[in-house]
């Protein structure tokens, strides 16, 4: 009888929570300006680094541009501090393009829209918090 209660409180502990609030989506709405888009490939892509807090990459995914703006899902997280880099692959090659000063030629972005004149931003300002709830993060590729 014991037992038959026990499970009895557990399942109905779990069947409590959707898996929305135990895992929360994040998502990534990116978009570039007309003229990028009117120059992209059949097979132009969005290409979405996501990684710890620390930098370290977590997941690095390809996504192929269908739309300007895209959301651009990047599934069920845990909350806690990550930092997301994007650029959009306008000519397929899935690598970000660079130019006679090794200046990106394709748009890219940082979360929090950070921005650095001639590097990366620093990751202190990058960093967001997933907070355990849906959220979506609007990403603003620029050169």
């Amino acid at each position: 009888m014991a037992t038959r209660l026990l499970s009895l409180i557990i399942l109905t502990f779990f069947w409590s929570f959707s898996p929305a609030e135990l895992d929360p989506a994040l998502s990534v709405q990116c978009r570039v300006d007309a003229a990028e888009w009117s120059k992209r490939a059949k097979n132009s892509a969005w290409l979405i680094s996501l990684r710890r807090a620390d930098g370290t990459p977590i997941e690095e995914l390809v996504i192929a541009a269908t739309r300007n703006p895209q959301v651009l899902e990047l599934g069920e997280r845990r909350p806690g501090t990550y930092v997301v880099a994007a650029y959009f692959d306008t000519n397929g090659n899935r690598k970000l393009d660079r130019g006679v000063f090794s200046n990106p030629t394709e748009p890219y972005a940082f979360s929090n829209n950070a921005r650095n004149r001639f590097s990366e931003p620093d990751l202190s300002a990058q960093r967001f918090t997933h907070p355990g709830a849906l959220q979506r993060l609007e990403l603003k590729p620029a050169f």
